[in-house]
């Protein structure tokens, strides 16, 4: 009978791991899981003093949304030129909340990341070159080979 129960004990134990596995998505997925709740993003806290705190820069953090929608596993990837808005950018992704996408009603969990651009053009920008600068400074941080690593 003892030997029973641990059987079922451990089966369980591997149950509830295997229900924690958080799937590894690319940033242009995450709308299809997650939804960013407004009222979590908060302005940037730029020190007054640091490292290429006004140069052209991007920052790549990843990160997980667990299924409450709280952000955990925040780790700063790349940042380019090095500096000090990576710290920037790990804070800000940090202080993030999501809410479940309704094609997630099972409020699954997710790894991916995102590129944080600092002194550059505006998204919004319609002119060209404004485009290009954005397009130049974020692409110095895309991870590539995200989707073929492994959970945090």
């Amino acid at each position: 009978m003892k030997l029973m129960i641990g059987a079922f004990v451990c089966l369980a134990n591997v149950t509830a791991v295997a229900a924690e596995r958080v799937q590894v998505i690319a940033p242009e997925r995450l709308a299809n899981y997650w939804l960013l709740q407004s009222s979590s993003a908060t302005a940037a806290n730029v020190p007054n003093s640091g490292v290429n705190l006004d140069k052209p820069t991007c920052a790549a953090v990843s990160y997980v949304v667990e299924k409450d929608g709280s952000i955990s596993h925040v780790k700063l990837e790349r940042v380019v030129p090095q500096g000090d808005l990576g710290k920037v950018a790990v804070n800000v992704i940090s202080a993030m909340h999501f809410a479940a996408a309704p094609s997630n009603p099972g409020k699954d969990a997710v790894y991916t990341y995102v590129v944080m651009p600092f002194n550059v053009p505006g998204a919004q920008s319609t002119n060209a070159d404004d485009k290009a600068a954005r397009t130049r400074v974020t692409e110095a941080c895309k991870l590539d080979d995200f989707t073929q690593r492994k959970q945090p």
